[in-house]
Order: structure tokens, then sequence, then C-alpha cells
């Protein structure tokens, strides 16, 4: 069993993006996101589906051609082989997760 709690985590750059692995198997990852205002991760895809839980903030999923926008609670859920992308509108805190 393992306890994380993401205040511990959350960490900010005015740089770039800050992306930290919290748990990874052979079928899921968990990852935590942390974003000023105007950082994104780039459009990409992935061969697994993908859930977005927007922690904290304010920002846009685009998810092929469509577009989303998210705040503090909201959960986005993309199939595998789909372009994604996030925007940060906001700081934005967002637990990214990766299941087959």
């Amino acid at each position: 069993m393992q306890v994380i709690n993401l205040e511990d985590l959350k960490e900010f750059s005015a740089s770039d993006l800050i992306k930290k692995e919290l748990a990874v198997t052979a079928n899921f990852k968990l990852l935590l996101i942390c974003f000023e205002a105007g950082q994104e991760v780039p459009p990409c895809v992935m061969e697994r589906s993908t859930a977005f839980y927007i922690v904290e903030g304010k920002g846009k999923v685009l998810a092929s051609d469509e577009e989303y926008a998210v705040t503090s609670g909201a959960i986005v859920i993309i199939g595998p082989d789909l372009a994604r992308q996030i925007k940060a509108e906001s700081r934005l805190v967002v637990l990214a997760m990766q299941y087959e």
C-alpha cells in the first residue's frame, strides 16, 4: 500500500512545467503535473487511455479536435491513440493516469 499526499509534492517552476511519476506498473502510470500559467504539454499521442483529474487551477484539455475548459474537480478521459494536450490558464495541478 502507498499513501501519497499531493500537497507535499506540488512544485512549480517559471521555466517549465514539473512532471513527477508517482506510481508505475506494467499497466498503469500515475503522474503529477504542475504548471504555471501559460505552460503546456505539447500535443502528443499515447498508446494508453489517459484520465486527467484537475486538482487545482484552470486550463484547457485538447483531445483530437475538441477543446474542453477545465477547473478544479474536473475529470477528462481520453481513449488510446488520440492526440491530447493540456494548457494552463492559471497555476494548474493535474493528476494524470495512463492505463490499459
